[in-house]
C-alpha cells in the first residue's frame, strides 16, 4: 500500500462503536487495537484544543485520541458546552490569537486554507496575518459539530480557519469535503507552517493504527 492510497473500510453497522468493556481506558480503542506505547508525541508549535462530542469517544473510526497522543501541545476535552474559551482551554488565553477550524468545501479561490477574523474579514499576509497560538477543533459528526458550535457561542470570538482539502479523506465521509479529525489537524498545521513531517506522521499513524487494523479485521 502506498502512502497516498485510500483505505476502504468494510464493516457491519453494529461494529462502528466500541463496547466500553472491551476498550482501552487510555486510548479508547479496542484492546486488540490499542495504540498505547506505539506513538511518540511530537513537538508542535501551534497548540491544538480538541472539543469532542460525548458520543464520539467510542466510535471505531474516531481519531481524536490519536491526534491528542501524538501532539505534545494538545488538549482533548469531552463535553457539550464550556462557559468560555478559557474554561475550555483550562487557562487564560487571548481568543484573537486562536482560530477555530472547520471545513469549507467548494472553494473558488484555489486556496487550501483561508483565515477570517471574528467579523468574517479575510486575513492575509498583506493585511497582517496573525501568528496563531493555536487552533480549536470540533470532533463529531456534522450534526454533532453544529450542536457544539451553537452551544458554545464564545467560538464566534475566535478567528476562523477554513480548509478546502485537495484530496479525499482516507476513510468514507458523508460529504466529499469531509476529513477525519486527525486529517484536518494535519492539514491545518502544515498550512500554518508546521513541519510537513509532523503532518505526514499524523496521517501515516492514522492509516497504520486505526484504518488498517479495522480493514484487516473486516476481511
Amino acid at each position: 500500500m502506498t502512502k497516498s492510497s485510500p483505505i476502504f473500510i468494510m464493516m457491519r453497522p453494529q461494529e462502528k462503536k466500541i463496547d466500553k468493556k472491551d476498550a482501552c481506558q487510555k486510548c479508547y480503542r479496542p484492546l486488540y487495537h490499542c495504540f498505547c506505547g506505539k506513538v511518540q508525541a511530537q513537538k508542535n508549535a501551534p497548540a491544538v484544543l480538541i472539543l469532542q462530542h460525548p458520543q464520539e469517544r467510542y466510535k471505531l473510526l474516531n481519531s481524536a485520541a490519536l491526534a491528542h497522543a501524538m501532539l505534545d501541545k494538545s488538549i482533548l476535552k469531552v463535553g457539550l458546552s464550556w462557559r468560555n474559551f478559557s474554561h475550555a482551554l483550562g487557562k487564560e488565553a487571548d481568543p484573537k490569537k486562536w482560530g477555530v477550524l472547520y471545513l469549507k468545501g467548494g472553494d473558488e479561490t484555489g486556496k487550501t486554507m483561508e483565515i477570517f477574523d471574528a467579523k468574517k474579514r479575510p486575513l492575509t499576509a498583506a493585511a497582517g496575518l496573525p501568528a496563531l497560538s493555536g487552533l480549536v477543533v470540533i470532533d463529531g459528526s456534522w450534526k454533532q459539530a453544529k450542536a457544539l458550535w451553537w452551544r458554545n457561542p464564545w467560538l464566534l470570538r475566535l478567528n476562523r480557519i477554513m480548509l478546502n482539502p485537495k484530496r479525499a479523506s482516507r476513510r468514507p465521509q458523508t460529504k466529499k469535503e469531509g476529513l477525519s479529525t486527525i486529517e484536518a489537524v494535519a492539514l491545518a498545521l502544515e498550512c500554518l507552517g508546521e513541519a510537513p513531517a509532523i503532518s505526514a506522521s499524523l496521517v501515516k499513524s492514522y492509516e497504520d493504527l486505526i484504518l488498517a487494523p479495522i480493514n484487516k479485521s473486516a476481511k
